[in-house]
């Protein structure tokens, strides 16, 4: 399961049931391919930058670096 996957159906859990990150991601112009250079901060800074607030999922419980971690798969 990618990263916009899991951030969806995060999102899903808390109402947000058609919320897609990834393809949220796309349109912000933000390709899986381009975070494979980057390390998990890099990341976040990269999604963050492009508009995205991640805190919400902090906030949850989520731990975005795992999954961020296994979108890569570096987990």
């Amino acid at each position: 399961m990618g990263l916009g996957d899991m951030m969806g159906k995060a999102a899903g859990l808390m109402g947000g049931g058609d919320f897609d990150l990834g393809a949220k991601m796309e349109e912000l112009g933000i390709d899986p391919a381009m975070l494979e250079d980057l390390d998990i901060e890099g990341v976040k800074a990269m999604i963050e930058e492009k508009g995205i607030d991640l805190s919400m999922l902090d906030s949850l419980g989520i731990d975005l670096d795992e999954m961020i971690a296994k979108f890569k798969g570096q987990a």
